[in-house]
């Protein structure tokens, strides 16, 4: 089955002890059943400080999946102190699960061809989208479905470098929902929604509109919130959480609203110089997330808030960040690091995503107004 994949691609290589945020920390590691049963004849490596009988001993069972049992640092057993992987040391990659084996990549597999991707949990990932001006994802398909060209138009309009990323969006989740709402979809429609005087007709809508950016932090903060609950509980990424929900709950108390105003001005325009970056952030989110196997229009929507939702935690963790170290200029490495730390809070499994959804809101599907109030990036939404 042919196999297709990004431009980047083949550029990634892992960085290993070199790793600023590593793939063997504060991450629930799974392993699949064959490499279970494997480590259930092998010993642990004589440098382990504290040997068990097996490797599979070094496993516990979280919901429905085996994952390995992080220490009281939090970190995976087998990493030494040099940030390298004993079992490789000791018996190489063949003694490594499934997902250490492919990580960061993902591939998914539809009927006609098969999609390689990497993930942006991974700093490297990150430093190879920053280093290109735009990403190229293949085009041509062997599956002409509708889904696939809904795809590649949305992939086309967030690679626009002329509009605004949250713009963008907006334009894409309201197309979406016209869509849908008008199924059965056909090219015909594809090619007069995404036509240029239609985008046109929905920019000069969206740029009427007022949404003032305090109803927009205080929703954002609530999400960012809402989404580190877990992890907090579990110990997990708290270097990253800890500044940046203590000041979400002072904000959520009561700030200075015209200095919380002027702030957040200012740190706009130092999000802004990263519009590249995030734009392959985004475009990448796009291509390996927005349409799945078996996917149906309403899961491209599910998917489309998810990749909001990403972006605005993203966003408002690194404005809370900023404000956290004193409003000064935004460093590149803040930017990539609460990248990869949000991505790995929300790469949840399909499944995992309609759950959270239906938990947290009143309506799997939110209506445009609801999408453009997280988005908000401004006095109105220009």
């Amino acid at each position: 089955m042919k196999r297709i994949r990004p431009d980047y691609y083949n550029l990634f290589t892992c960085t290993a002890n070199q790793c600023p945020i590593t793939c063997c920390q504060e991450w629930k590691i799974s392993v699949d059943p064959d490499t279970y049963h494997q480590w259930k004849t092998l010993v642990p490596p004589k440098t382990i400080s504290m040997p068990k009988s097996n490797l599979a001993d070094y496993t516990i069972q979280k919901e429905d999946f085996t994952i390995i049992s992080l220490n009281e640092q939090k970190k995976c057993p087998f990493l030494d102190e040099k940030k390298l992987c004993q079992l490789v040391t000791a018996y190489g990659d063949c003694a490594l699960s499934q997902t250490c084996k492919i990580f960061p990549r993902d591939v998914h597999i539809f009927d006609t061809h098969e999609e390689e991707t990497m993930m942006p949990c991974c700093p490297a990932v990150i430093d190879l989208w920053n280093q290109k001006e735009i990403l190229s994802f293949p085009e041509k398909f062997e599956n002409d479905s509708v889904l696939f060209q809904i795809r590649s138009a949305i992939l086309h309009l967030i690679q626009n470098a002329k509009m605004p990323l949250e713009e963008c969006l907006l334009e894409i989740f309201y197309i979406l929902l016209e869509l849908y709402r008008n199924e059965p979809v056909t090219t015909e429609m594809i090619d007069d929604y995404f036509s240029s005087a239609t985008v046109r007709q929905l920019k000069n809508a969206i740029e009427e509109i007022d949404l003032p950016i305090l109803h927009t932090m205080k929703e954002c903060n609530e999400l960012i919130q809402d989404l580190s609950v877990n992890y907090k509980k579990e110990g997990l990424y708290l270097s990253y959480l800890n500044p940046i929900l203590s000041l979400a709950k002072q904000i959520s108390e009561g700030y200075e609203q015209m200095d919380l105003q002027h702030q957040w001005e200012s740190f706009y325009c130092e999000f802004s110089s990263f519009q590249s970056l995030l734009r392959n952030y985004l475009s990448n989110e796009i291509f390996s997330n927005l349409l799945m196997p078996d996917a149906d229009l309403k899961d491209m929507i599910i998917q489309t808030q998810w990749i909001a939702l990403e972006y605005t935690a993203i966003r408002q963790s690194l404005f809370l960040k900023w404000i956290s170290d004193g409003s000064t200029s935004l460093k590149y490495e803040t930017v990539r690091d609460y990248i990869v730390i949000i991505s790995r809070m929300t790469g949840y499994e399909e499944d995992d995503i309609y759950e959270y959804l239906e938990n947290s809101f009143q309506e799997l599907i939110w209506d445009w107004g609801y999408f453009a109030l997280i988005l908000s990036h401004g006095n109105d939404i220009k």
